[in-house]
């Protein structure tokens, strides 16, 4: 029994010896490992659903404005009343046919009327394939070279042509020329020589295969005829003055429904006349040529043309 209390003594002293010896934790250490339960803030839940304000939704990113592909607009998308065709020139410079077109379009606009410049004549083309037999009168102004687009060069489609088409409908269409002989040159084709003459691609044959005449002819010995205004001209064409023509249209020629249905200005001063410059003549109810000063240097004026289709060809 005694055996057993002293085994219990030494394990009470060594017990004893033991937690004495060892270190104690400071408050400090216990208070950051264990913290007051009061201090103790409870961890916020993970949301179970986004918030609607976080919820960014994807979009496509816009081009720069710069960059924005701008729509293109093409002549022939939109016909206009009158085009002018810039693209060549005979007797007169490119540079002084510009000059005169710009002088036309701005008279053309300040009257309400839609009219453009080019020098494509593939726009020349989409234009009046555009406005053949549309149910309204246009234009179209050259000066002294028809585009081969709408009538082939040296004359190789002498019927069914684009530009005659366009002009044996009813629509009234009319094919303006300024400066050299009308259909004389292309815009495609070679001029040639014949004699001491330069001649054009087509010579004759446009003129007299737009009007189905094989008669018709300009006589291009004659220069600087002299033209007097008519009681027309002097209505419907203000600007236009006494003159002097080297290509009048020769009104004794005409043949078939052709007639003249505007005299300008004329060898005798009046409608019944040999020779007029400017002058409209047209096929029966159908299309028409004209001529605004068919001259040499410079002569062709902007004002002219302008004013035979404000005050008649397209008159309101």
């Amino acid at each position: 029994m005694r055996k057993y209390l002293w085994i219990a003594v030494i394990a009470l002293i060594t017990s004893a010896v033991y937690f004495t010896s060892c270190e104690r934790i400071p408050k400090e250490m216990m208070d950051t490992i264990m913290p007051d339960a009061e201090q103790v803030e409870p961890p916020e839940p993970e949301p179970t659903e986004t918030p609607e304000e976080m919820v960014e939704t994807p979009t496509e990113p816009e081009p720069p404005e710069e960059m924005m592909p701008m729509p293109e607009v093409e002549l022939a998308d939109q016909p206009v009343d009158v085009l002018i065709y810039t693209g060549a020139a005979w007797w007169i410079t490119q540079e002084y046919a510009a000059t005169v077109a710009e002088t036309t379009k701005s008279l053309l606009d300040s009257a309400g009327l839609q009219s453009e410049i080019t020098e494509s004549a593939f726009v020349v083309q989409d234009w009046m394939l555009q406005t053949t037999a549309n149910g309204s009168v246009n234009v179209l102004i050259v000066y002294g070279v028809l585009p081969d687009t709408i009538y082939a060069a040296g004359n190789a489609q002498n019927d069914g042509s684009i530009a005659e088409n366009w002009i044996e409908t009813t629509d009234g269409d009319t094919l303006l020329n300024q400066s050299d002989y009308l259909g004389w040159s292309s815009s495609g084709g070679s001029r040639v020589a014949h004699g001491d003459l330069d001649y054009g691609s087509n010579t004759f044959g446009a003129l007299r295969n737009l009007m189905d005449n094989p008669n018709i002819v300009i006589d291009v010995s004659l220069l600087q005829i002299p033209m007097f205004i008519t009681e027309d001209g002097r209505a419907l064409v203000p600007s236009l003055l006494a003159h002097e023509s080297d290509r009048p249209i020769p009104l004794d020629q005409l043949q078939g429904e052709w007639f003249a249905e505007k005299v300008f200005a004329s060898d005798t001063g009046d409608a019944q006349a040999t020779q007029a410059d400017p002058v409209i003549v047209r096929d029966g109810d159908r299309g028409r040529l004209a001529i605004a000063r068919q001259a040499q240097v410079d002569r062709p004026t902007g004002e002219v043309a302008a004013e035979m289709i404000i005050n008649y060809l397209l008159a309101k």
